[in-house]
């Protein structure tokens, strides 16, 4: 992709509320950012200046509107999968500040955690703010730099530069990558609970294309 072109997102013919924006100052630049749990936003909360076990709620002082002057206005997403099978490895195997989801977890199925495709299950639910859609998380409103996973650091650098974008070189709360079965019954749900985030992938990914094709 050609540097600084990046995909964003126009989401304005939605009626997502999305609460949780912030208004970040970051080398420089102005940033409406949208907290979606899971998409990296431990870096930002370093970014913020929080610990990445702290809360969001104690960056309220930054919430912002979605109108205000901003350099970028962005959000992080990945593919639902890699998104939930991260939460069941940073959660349910490693117990990384679990304690809420766990009991989310007891009430609802009325079991202990256990497979992954009962944490799917689990996840048909909407028991916790984990589980949510990313797309839900989303304004109506339109997006400059819908920025997948594993390209935050690279294009962070393009936004503000190398040594300000310094939190999101290294994943700042990684779960350990033990294996995961997904099932095919797992993975169905997966696609019907989380269409409208596979439909904005789609999206975003035709945009990307359509930046990154040589113009003649």
């Amino acid at each position: 992709m050609p540097p600084d072109h990046f995909p964003g997102f126009d989401n304005r013919l939605t009626f997502g509320t999305g609460h949780s924006h912030y208004a970040l100052e970051i080398g420089g630049k102005r940033i409406l950012y949208a907290y979606i749990r899971k998409n990296g936003c431990s870096a930002f909360k370093t970014a913020m200046g929080l610990a990445s076990d702290v809360s969001i709620g104690a960056a309220r002082r930054l919430r912002a509107g979605p109108f205000g002057r901003y350099d970028a206005r962005i959000f992080v997403w990945r593919d639902p999968e890699e998104r939930l099978v991260s939460l069941y490895r940073n959660k349910i195997l490693d117990r990384k500040n679990a304690e809420d989801l766990i009991r989310r977890y007891r009430e609802v199925m009325q079991e202990e955690p256990s497979s992954f495709e009962r944490f799917a299950l689990f996840a048909t639910t909407g028991a916790d703010p984990h589980l949510i859609a990313q797309r839900h998380h989303l304004r109506p409103i339109r997006y400059t730099h819908a920025i997948e996973l594993g390209a935050l650091h690279a294009t962070m650098c393009s936004l503000v530069g190398p040594e300000a974008a310094a939190p999101f070189r290294v994943p700042v709360n990684p779960s350990r990558k033990a294996p995961v079965e997904v099932t095919p019954y797992a993975r169905a749900l997966l696609h019907r609970i989380y269409a409208c985030d596979f439909q904005m992938i789609e999206t975003i990914l035709a945009q990307q294309s359509r930046l990154s094709a040589p113009r003649g």
